[in-house]
């Protein structure tokens, strides 16, 4: 993975966020860390079985945001 471009969603265990997990996971230039509030889901266990990196934060604490986004590549439209 030290090649890859680290690229983090967040939400990912919902219908969009894991969607858009599952699509960079197939694209090997990414490293896909996957951020829910409940890493201990069914959810967010498939998207680790996947390859994921399955982090836990929530938007309403900054510090896990942080954490979760550090070093993470930005993605403007």
């Amino acid at each position: 993975m030290s090649d890859k471009k680290p690229i983090t969603v967040v939400g990912a265990t919902g219908a969009q966020g894991g969607a858009t997990v599952r699509a960079l996971l197939r694209d090997e230039a990414f490293a896909v860390r996957a951020v829910t509030r409940d890493p201990g889901s069914d959810a967010a266990r498939a998207l680790a079985e996947a390859g994921a990196q399955v982090v836990q934060a929530d938007i309403d604490d900054e510090a896990s945001l942080v954490a979760a986004l550090d070093g993470a590549i930005r993605v403007r439209p």
